[in-house]
């Protein structure tokens, strides 16, 4: 701070001594302690004041490269967009499964009310179980693929038997 060597405050001393006289002069010399201390005090706080506002700046700075820097919060964000998409596409995909099921079950629901319709048992329009098990067995295989049925197939069998005994009641 200030460069006051010991003669400089033993001037000023001597001068305070025959100024104030030697009855005042130890009040004074208490009251300049304590306004001494209290401005070292106050500047002490400025100080350490300055120096948090400038540690706060630098955390600052330091948070918003480490935000510029952070990778991963880029691809935490890209994973949940791609998320996000997929489960779009799923229940797309599920909406679109449930309508064909109620469009095949709907079709399949009408053709036994028109054979109920139909009374005539020799009638073409007849719906006999081999027509409707192939019905069934094409409602259940992938769109643009057949279902094959081979001799061994468990619904073909229950149709024979089910034309079995269609024959032996007439």
């Amino acid at each position: 701070m200030f460069d006051i060597g010991f003669w400089e405050l033993a001037l000023i001393g001597v001068v305070a001594l025959l100024v104030v006289g030697p009855d005042r002069l130890p009040g004074l010399a208490r009251t300049v302690g304590l306004w001494v201390g209290r401005i070292r005090r106050y500047v002490a706080a400025v100080r350490d004041d300055i120096e948090r506002e400038i540690q706060a700046d630098e955390l600052k700075k330091m948070l918003e490269k480490s935000d510029d820097l952070n990778p991963l919060q880029d691809v935490v964000d890209e994973t949940k967009r791609t998320i996000g998409s997929a489960r779009n596409e799923i229940a797309s995909v599920e909406k679109e499964a449930q309508n064909l099921s109620s469009d095949d079950s709907s079709s399949a629901r009408g053709a036994p009310d028109a054979a109920a319709d139909n009374d005539d048992e020799t009638g073409a329009e007849r719906i006999t179980p081999a027509v409707a098990a192939t019905a069934v067995g094409e409602a259940a295989s992938p769109p643009g693929k057949p279902r094959e049925q081979e001799p061994g197939d468990a619904t073909r069998s229950a149709v024979d038997v089910s034309e079995e005994d269609e024959q032996r009641t007439r």
